[in-house]
């Protein structure tokens, strides 16, 4: 057969394809560098940039299903070359185009009742300081495009606050979204995904804690009420309604006004990441079977409790580190460390999720990274 393509050469990307070797599957990577983490775990890598026309229209062509790991990209384009090639891609780069931009996305969650912050879209100063009076005096002001792990993303509690982001409105050619700044409890994630043939698959709802706005751990399972019972079929409901084929992943506030929906990601996603050790499988296969047309099936827990800790840099030395043996590494194979980035996470199970993220941050000393 013809190999499964993936648009990118990031972690998720890598993950993706080392499952991809398990299930016997051929996977071809396309991104701009051999030293690419995904690059590095496959003979079919291709070299070429994922804007150009010729480099993705030559991939389509050589790929049986195609796929991404950022939802960055031009949806328009895909739509054209996914017509042009008849290789199929998944997520539809019609729901790329849709949720890469938070303002249609929020208008997805609206139109399918799904609970959000309020919202009002932004272009200049004049509709800011409107938004800033309507949304009472405190927001979130987020770009809509290309916003991620904190980026573009401006929190406005003061007038200095708001001189800080007057110079982003100018700049930016896309656009904001002010949200209502939600005092949340505790922020939550799920992860879901539909296949082909309509077949659903919800993980356990998770707790994620961010430091920096970068996730740094999650627990589960959650014990589940019934207001999360409601909220998975409404997920179940959503990705039915727009006929969405892959993984999504789902960040949530645990509010006083109850849960809410914060952003969606149509692909796998880091608060998914401890299903590789978790359960009996793992995000990124179910991904893969999604888009290949196989049945999905409800994954099992392995064990009561699971964690997952992202492992990010401190530094900008060559990382270290004497493995513990109760956990798993999942090392992403980055050539530079640097603060903040995202260069592998651990997983561990245990008897609850207490328990697993307890051992997780013991075993966190014994890395230098």
């Amino acid at each position: 057969m013809k190999p499964v393509g993936i648009l990118g050469g990031g972690q998720l990307a890598r993950m993706m394809a080392l499952k991809a070797h398990e299930m016997g599957l051929p996977v071809s990577v396309l991104s701009e560098n051999q030293k690419d983490p995904a690059a590095q775990v496959t003979a079919l890598w291709r070299k070429g940039p994922l804007n150009d026309r010729a480099s993705l229209l030559n991939f389509l062509r050589s790929c049986s299903v195609v796929t991404f790991e950022s939802e960055f990209m031009d949806a328009d384009l895909l739509s054209e070359l996914e017509r042009e090639s008849g290789t199929p891609i998944f997520p539809k780069p019609v729901d790329m185009a849709k949720l890469q931009d938070r303002l249609t996305q929020k208008e997805l969650l609206v139109k399918y009742s799904l609970p959000t912050a309020t919202y009002l879209a932004v272009s200049n100063e004049a509709e800011a300081r409107k938004a800033l009076s309507e949304l009472g005096g405190k927001a979130v002001f987020k770009k809509r495009r290309f916003g991620y792990d904190g980026y573009g993303t401006f929190v406005i509690k003061s007038k200095s606050d708001f001189e800080k982001l007057l110079p982003e409105l100018e700049k930016n050619p896309h656009g904001f979204i002010a949200e209502a700044l939600i005092k949340f409890k505790r922020e939550l994630a799920v992860i879901v995904a539909r296949g082909r043939d309509g077949s659903f698959v919800r993980l356990p709802f998770v707790e994620s804690h961010q430091e920096n706005s970068r996730c740094l751990w999650v627990k589960g399972p959650l014990k589940e009420s019934k207001a999360l019972t409601k909220l998975g079929a409404q997920l179940k409901r959503f990705l039915s309604g727009i006929n969405y084929v892959g993984v999504m992943g789902i960040e949530l506030f645990d509010s006083p006004q109850g849960v809410l929906v914060n952003e969606l990601a149509p692909r796998v996603h880091n608060t998914g990441h401890y299903s590789l050790d978790a359960l009996t499988e793992d995000q990124f296969s179910l991904h893969l079977k999604a888009i290949l047309g196989c049945e999905i099936k409800q994954p099992k827990l392995n064990a009561n409790g699971f964690a997952m800790m992202n492992l990010l840099g401190s530094h900008s030395r060559l990382p270290s580190w004497s493995l513990p043996g109760d956990i798993k590494l999942h090392w992403y194979g980055k050539s530079e460390n640097r603060p903040g980035r995202k260069m592998g996470h651990i997983n561990a199970v245990g008897p609850t999720p207490e328990a697993a993220l307890a051992l997780l941050k013991r075993s966190r000393r014994a890395f230098d990274v």
